[in-house]
């Protein structure tokens, strides 16, 4: 198990200047308050001491009004750091999210398709929540107090050498235990870190799939297994640091005490040979409590410190990724796109390990042609479509758009001429309008409704209280299937696409509502590139063309007609076998 050794601090405070530095005009105001702050401090104990040797003079009403004004300087000086502080921490706080969440978005699909989101998420949020404990706790609140030590150490050692040395020995001490104990629980630290990954991906697993769970009812048996990777694993890993910390703050805290006994043994003494004043003594104590105050916060910030650089640096991990290429180097600039696509020998796997998921394919769609990809479950067909959109990128062989080689191309120009429509629809939790005009988000009010028309999702949303700004839920839940997939189709509609990718749309939705939007499909195919990921064969009939494909390979391409032709031919066994189901 790797320890946090110094590189890892080094690289955790480098991660967290990056993300200090656009508010380096604010850190240095704050630290500039901060050492008046800590002058003011310092000074006040100085002055208390001043205060009762002169209570007999009038020379007292001097330094009660030396005292009035430094001690109102520091508490403005303070009032204005605080404000400060609660702003930078919030700002850092929203700034990483907003980053951190957004640079998901960039990375290329093959890290979504390899990556648990709640893992992700959860690496994220911890960081954040880390990074403003660091900088609000250890950054912007401990070093002001580090820097009032400086100030209170001169005086210290003005009042008394020999007491002000036997406070430098107990925290010599101190830090010693400190800094030989603290780094033990770093193995710990990285295990509860890992532990919870895994119990919050588990867990976002289970909501997002609730269904799933409610039809399998399987609640309890997901409930067990939260209790047993949240209670049994993480929480007590985490407990087990807890009593190590226990262990380490008694410990300082009994060394505290020890050197606090000494300090007043040696300043009785002092006092009655003459060599110290009683107004020193009150000078000295305030010392002696703030020269320990820091380090004490120190040895119970060294968990933020630690933890801090732990979650910061796991979720560096993902956020230094690589985004997606979007504009290649030698990009080709397109006015438009026509929709004629060629594939050339493509051969692709997600890994060598689990092996090829398509093998040498090759073929060739017209412009305006409907191509149908069938096959059973697993054979490949989502993956060549996502090929043709660029979300992965073939080992071998090539994918043409309109005869250019799509690697070339300027992947968001290809995307936005590509629409598809899939029986999974996941709409976003906004209004029924925001998820038509995804995508076209400058489409105009008029357009919103005709598209929805010709999906005809315009007679389910007219009976709506809130017509169009009615909202949707979580994935589209308040949606059934047959909405969400109209509302899907209305998207497609408004954007518009040359190349248009159908994974069977009209499976959800009853014989009058498939009857009405088979013929709005027909309308907008006219003249577009399609694809229909086909399960239902009575659907593909009318395709230009019909690619079979089985392990990953073309085994027959042609017309429905051509296809029936042949006796033992896939295509015509699975039509048969469907037909004769029906």
């Amino acid at each position: 198990m790797a320890k946090l050794k110094k590189e890892n601090l080094i690289e955790g405070w480098r991660i967290i200047l990056k993300y200090l530095r656009p508010h380096k005009r604010a850190v240095f105001v704050l630290s500039a308050l901060s050492v008046v702050s800590a002058f003011s401090n310092a000074a006040v104990p100085f002055l208390a001491g001043k205060i009762v040797d002169t209570i007999q003079t009038q020379q007292v009403y001097y330094f009660i009004g030396v005292w009035l004004i430094i001690r109102s300087a520091g508490s403005i000086m303070d009032w204005r750091s605080f404000l400060m502080r609660e702003e930078i921490e919030g700002l850092l706080e929203s700034e990483y999210l907003t980053q951190g969440h957004g640079k998901l978005l960039l990375l290329p699909m093959s890290f979504h398709k390899t990556h648990k989101m709640g893992e992700v998420a959860n690496r994220i949020s911890r960081a954040s929540n880390w990074l403003v404990n660091i900088v609000g706790n250890v950054v912007i609140n401990l070093l002001p107090q580090f820097l009032s030590i400086i100030f209170a150490l001169c005086f210290a050692f003005y009042i008394q050498p020999v007491l002000a040395l036997a406070l430098l020995a107990g925290v010599a001490v101190y830090c010693f235990v400190l800094f030989k104990t603290a780094p033990k629980i770093a193995d710990m630290s990285f295990t509860m870190h890992r532990a919870y990954n895994i119990a919050y991906g588990d867990a976002y697993d289970a909501v997002l799939n609730v269904q799933s769970v409610k039809q399998a009812t399987a609640e309890k048996y997901e409930q067990k297994k939260l209790y047993r990777n949240f209670v049994t694993r993480a929480f007590k890993i985490w407990y087990s640091m807890q009593k190590l910390w226990s262990k380490l703050d008694f410990s300082q805290k009994a060394l505290v005490v020890l050197v606090q006994l000494i300090v007043f043994i040696f300043s009785v003494s002092f006092i009655q040979k003459g060599q110290m004043t009683i107004g020193q003594l009150v000078m000295f104590n305030g010392y002696a409590a703030m020269f320990f105050g820091p380090f004490v916060v120190l040895g119970n910030n060294w968990r933020t410190i630690q933890n801090g650089v732990v979650a910061l640096e796991r979720a560096e991990k993902i956020l230094s990724l690589p985004e997606e290429k979007y504009f290649p180097e030698s990009a080709i600039l397109l006015s438009d796109i026509k929709g004629e696509v060629e594939f050339r020998g493509v051969n692709f796997y997600y890994s060598k390990k689990q092996g090829n998921i398509l093998n040498n394919i090759s073929f060739k769609a017209g412009l305006g042609q409907k191509i149908a990809l069938v096959g059973e479950s697993g054979v490949g067909k989502s993956t060549l479509i996502d090929l043709m959109s660029g979300y992965f990128w073939a080992q071998s062989g090539k994918i043409f758009i309109d005869g250019h080689n799509i690697k070339n191309l300027d992947l968001k120009f290809l995307r936005s001429n590509i629409a598809m429509v899939s029986q999974e629809i996941l709409l976003f939790n906004d209004t029924i309008k925001n998820n038509i005009k995804y995508g076209s988000f400058g489409a105009s009010e008029e357009d919103i409704s005709e598209a929805a028309k010709f999906a005809h999702a315009d007679e389910f949303i007219g009976a709506f209280p809130k017509k169009y700004n009615q909202m949707v839920g979580e994935r589209g839940i308040k949606l059934s299937m047959g909405q969400k997939q109209r509302v899907a189709l209305a998207r497609a509609f408004l954007r518009n696409p040359r190349i248009l990718i159908l994974d069977e749309p009209t499976s959800a939705l009853d014989s009058k509502s498939e009857k009405y939007i088979q013929e709005s499909l027909a309308e907008l195919m006219k003249g577009r590139t399609t694809f229909v990921i086909a399960h239902r064969l009575s659907t593909v009939r009318e395709a230009d063309k019909i690619i079979v494909l089985d392990k990953g390979a073309i085994v027959e391409t042609g017309n429905h007609d051509e296809l029936m032709q042949k006796p033992a031919g896939i295509y015509r066994n699975l039509y048969e076998l469907q037909v004769g189901l029906v």
